[in-house]
């Protein structure tokens, strides 16, 4: 499915900003923390923005829109002078965000490269495509985001197909990133529960 994106150019110094911990933040790879609350769930996504300069995620942002119609905003990101001192919740279009229960919609994200930072606003069939409903605690995966220019269209009109992606290489991300956790058992947990009935495969003659 391909929705619209809007995109803004901002400026933000925070996130171009040089800091001698920079060298050893970068070889740092993304990790969970334990969960702070009993009840919480983890956001697994990955977004991948085709376009020359772009970079890495800065912030990643959510809504929740539910229950009840509360609202609150949620998100992650890199831009913390103090970084290099916590675990790091996004690299190379990954990202970690712990939630408690709701319906999320996805707001936007940032990203930033060589060039000036950018500001990526999702419109409104792009906020709907990408609800998330968090129920029971477990990990929840939002899979992957693409964001290309939408052929025809204008400067600052791009295309979003969401797809879910259980390949190897994007797995060995989640799992070294939940290694030594609480979340690891959650991890394992659901990979060895029984599919639902709904999904199991019709006895014979059913």
């Amino acid at each position: 499915m391909k929705v619209l994106l809007a995109l803004l150019l901002l400026a933000w110094p925070s996130a171009g900003c040089f800091r001698l911990s920079d060298p050893f933040y970068a070889v740092k790879d993304i990790h969970a923390d334990e969960p702070e609350e009993q009840g919480s769930s983890l956001i697994f996504g990955t977004i991948y923005v085709d376009q020359t300069g772009s970079g890495d995620l800065n912030t990643v942002n959510f809504e929740r829109i539910g229950p009840e119609g509360t609202r609150s905003n949620w998100g992650t990101n890199r831009v913390n002078l103090f970084r290099v001192f916590f675990r790091r919740t996004m690299k190379d279009g990954n990202f970690l965000m712990e939630v408690g229960p709701g319906l999320y919609e996805m707001t936007g994200f940032s990203t930033s490269g060589w060039g000036q930072p950018q500001t990526w606003n999702a419109k409104e069939a792009v906020r709907k495509n990408l609800r998330i409903l968090v129920t029971r605690p477990g990990i929840y995966d939002l899979g992957s985001i693409r964001v290309a220019h939408e052929s025809g269209g204008q400067y600052d009109s791009y295309a979003m197909e969401r797809t879910a992606d259980n390949s190897p290489e994007r797995m060995a991300v989640l799992r070294n990133a939940i290694a030594g956790t609480a979340w690891e058992h959650v991890f394992a947990r659901a990979q060895a529960a029984p599919p639902p009935e709904s999904a199991a495969t019709p006895a014979p003659g059913q």
